[in-house]
């Protein structure tokens, strides 16, 4: 684990000697500032009473820090195909692999180091996002607790994978690109998915991300889940677990196919 634990400090270390947490910070603000404009006048508008109809809840600033404090925690892992992609441009990945950086703490270096500079400026964003929806009783907010760790275990499932194919094809870049754009979009990190339209919605429910984001927000702020909760949990679960194994068996039979073909096109 040495290795792995190296790789970690270097990686942490060039977020805040090059700043590049700041985007952390600003993210999930930008996120809210449409928040505060809606909430400030949605009761004018009448946009209030809708929204509650549609979540179960009128604190809509909340519903979306919440959203996106969530979001920002489980791209952080899934999104170390940047760093392998990063580490292909500089021309030391090579060097990398001929270290003893086993594949998993190249993984778990490199997402480790995003998640720990994740945490300094989640803090300020949390604080606010307490502010206004305060904290739940004891079992829930230790169920929403789980919900992040379950949530984070199914983003390594996504970091497997596209691990993988970034390894195997030159064009994995667009396929990080699209997930990233449209995953919090389907997984209704920003809105509900009652609110897609059937054909997107389905495909929603693909994702372990839909069921973590409601199923925090039915914890945390009494938001109506899309599936009684103890149903949601389990398929969370069951979700994570499947992604996990499907995630790194493909991390193996990419990598094998690179070795033997190279980088290819899709």
């Amino acid at each position: 684990m040495r290795p792995a634990w190296s790789l970690f400090l270097y990686s942490w270390k060039i977020q805040f000697r090059y700043g590049l947490y700041r985007w952390s910070l600003v993210f999930p603000l930008a996120i809210a500032l449409p928040a505060v404009l809606l909430g400030l006048w949605g009761e004018d508008l009448g946009l209030e009473t809708e929204f509650l109809g549609r979540t179960g809840t009128t604190n809509y600033l909340g519903y979306i820090l919440l959203g996106a404090i969530y979001w920002n925690f489980v791209e952080e892992v899934w999104s170390i195909a940047f760093s392998l992609q990063r580490a292909m441009r500089q021309g030391v990945l090579e060097s990398l692999l001929c270290t003893r950086i086993s594949r998993l703490g190249l993984i778990l270096g490199w997402s480790g180091a995003r998640l720990a500079g994740e945490l300094l400026p989640s803090v300020f964003v949390l604080a606010l996002f307490l502010g206004l929806a305060g904290v739940p009783p004891w079992p829930r907010w230790a169920l929403a607790l789980l919900v992040w760790l379950v949530s984070l275990a199914a983003s390594y499932g996504f970091a497997f994978l596209l691990f993988g194919l970034t390894l195997r094809f030159k064009d994995a870049g667009s396929v990080v690109s699209i997930l990233g754009n449209s995953a919090p979009l389907l997984g209704g990190v920003f809105f509900s998915v009652a609110l897609l339209p059937q054909p997107l919605r389905v495909l929603s429910l693909a994702f372990p991300f839909t069921y973590g984001a409601d199923a925090l927000r039915a914890l945390w702020l009494g938001t109506a889940p899309l599936f009684p909760l103890r149903q949601e949990l389990r398929l969370l679960g069951l979700l994570a677990a499947g992604y996990l194994a499907l995630g790194w068996w493909a991390l193996l039979r990419f990598e094998r196919l690179a070795r033997h073909h190279g980088l290819e096109s899709f």
